[in-house]
């Protein structure tokens, strides 16, 4: 099998095993027992429907300004200064962002209650805001902690000859980052848009709320696939805004520039002070209430003897789609950077895919895999990790294509006139100079795989739960603090990769 063929026999089942559903479902809304019919689509303008996806824009449009304008600065703050414990702040406000967002929701509600007007508050449009708000603020603060890897030192240094780091700031490094903050707000706004298990635990009415309902409650398959269809088209608008940023060169990693410090000298302390001001508020206090409700030890045991079965599946589902999403991601990490086949397309395919809302995504899975002929597929775990791959592998894919294009060709070159062939190439020169990407993408793989919530519970099939599905159902009807145990041990099970992660990011050297 040559290098080539196997790169299309990866691009082929993954169009096959993921884009190919999507497409099928909404192809299949405009129709009805073989003819044109559109009837399906008035639903669309019914009073419900339109209100909820006004809601839905709204508040993805809120989360998305709030976050990406806090993250930006936090990201400038904690990768620019010379903040004492920038390493461990970082590593606390990425926590939310690795467990399922409805875990925050309920920490947020053993903090507020239900009742009184903060507990009114929460249960509606502005808590909603406010939890989606501290999941998704680590996203901004990545993205601009790694774009300042992407400014020339020169620039900076040029205009301190002259004034300032204020005046630096303003007039040099934030223009230079605003590709993250357009790449940042357009994440999280999608994100945002798609997410359903914090409005579902708060009692706000969402728009993927109204497909996810129709096809797991009222089992109205054609209504939730025509619902789907305006989420799809919202993935397409990120999806050509994401292109256009492409198009224009904003989204480029070429070399990686050593950030220089700002020393700070009696701003130091109060902006520490702030710092963990904001880590307290979004973060420590809603899961500390968790770990507060869960700390008899008899509760801990019965926890773990109900929920062992369901925290080995995580763990295994996690592994086998990380472990899937690294080796996808290697290959289509490849064919972008090579610019193999048709490799805008697949791009573009890539970024469409983690566009769509889970909820689209289950949905499209079910419909297409759900036949007596692929049931070999759809009734095991099989589909989720289609699930999986089909959402997750445009993170993995960016990473590895971003560490393969700053290996020098000179190397694969020089191994190829040595007689090396492509095999050859991917084992003793592509994979040994990426290993520390390839690390970082299984690790990501890993957390995406070990949280997600809304692609399992549509797809598992019966029996084999993961335990984030297991926490939704003891929500429904569970003692609260067994329910709180759960979750602690869902964010205990979440801080591992972290950990992992940070230890082999942190290190400049390697």
């Amino acid at each position: 099998m040559t290098w080539r063929l196997l790169i299309f026999l990866t691009v082929a089942f993954l169009f096959t095993a993921t884009l190919l559903p999507v497409l099928s479902m909404v192809f299949h809304t405009f129709f009805s027992h073989g003819n044109f019919d559109f009837s399906a689509y008035k639903v669309l303008f019914q009073d419900s429907s339109l209100t909820s996806f006004q809601n839905s824009l709204l508040l993805s449009l809120l989360v998305a300004a709030a976050s990406t304008f806090a993250g930006t600065v936090l990201g400038i703050v904690l990768g620019k200064t010379k903040l004492p414990g920038s390493y461990v702040l970082v590593m606390l406000l990425t926590l939310p962002l690795l467990i399922p967002p409805y875990i925050l929701a309920l920490g947020w509600y053993e903090v507020l209650g239900r009742e009184g007007f903060w507990g009114e508050l929460l249960f509606g449009f502005w808590g909603t805001s406010w939890v989606l708000f501290c999941t998704y603020l680590p996203i901004p603060m990545l993205l601009s902690m790694l774009f300042l890897t992407q400014i020339n030192p020169r620039f900076e240094e040029a205009a301190r000859l002259m004034t300032g780091w204020p005046q630096v700031l303003r007039y040099i490094t934030l223009p230079l980052l605003f590709p993250a903050v357009i790449l940042s707000f357009l994440l999280v706004f999608i994100l945002t848009f798609g997410e359903q298990s914090v409005a579902n635990f708060l009692r706000f009415d969402v728009f993927s709320l109204e497909s996810f309902t129709y096809f797991s409650a009222f089992y109205d398959f054609k209504t939730a696939t025509v619902l789907a269809v305006p989420m799809v088209i919202v993935a397409l608008l990120v999806l050509a805004a994401e292109q256009f940023g492409r198009h224009k060169h904003l989204w480029r990693f070429d070399t990686a520039y050593s950030i220089e410090k700002i020393n700070l000298e009696n701003t130091r302390i109060p902006l520490l002070i702030m710092i963990l001001l904001l880590i307290s508020l979004t973060v420590l206090l809603p899961l500390a209430h968790l770990f507060a409700e869960a700390t008899d030890i008899h509760l801990w045991a019965e926890a773990l003897t109900k929920a062992y079965q369901p925290i080995l599946r995580s763990y295994l589902y996690a592994t086998l789609g990380a472990t899937a999403l690294m080796v996808f991601g290697f290959f289509s990490g490849y064919l972008l950077t090579e610019r193999m086949f048709a490799h805008r397309f697949y791009d573009a395919v890539l970024i469409f895919m983690f566009s769509l809302p889970a909820t689209v995504t289950g949905i499209a899975l079910i419909l297409f895999w759900n036949t007596p002929y692929t049931n070999f597929i759809y009734g095991t775990p099989l589909i989720i990790l289609f699930a999986y791959l089909g959402k997750y592998l445009a993170l993995t894919a960016k990473i590895t294509q971003n560490r393969l294009g700053q290996i020098p060709h000179s190397q694969v070159e020089a191994a190829q006139l040595a007689g090396a062939n492509p095999f050859q190439v991917l084992r003793f020169i592509l994979a040994p100079l990426s290993k520390k990407a390839l690390l970082i993408a299984w690790v990501i793989g890993f957390i995406f795989s070990l949280r997600e919530t809304t692609m399992t519970m549509l797809l598992y099939p019966p029996g084999y739960d993961t335990l984030p599905i297991y926490i939704l159902t003891q929500m429904a009807n569970g003692e609260p603090g067994m329910i709180a145990a759960l979750s602690v041990i869902m964010i205990l099970m979440s801080l591992l990769p972290l950990l992992v992660l940070g230890y082999f990011t942190k290190d400049p050297h390697d």
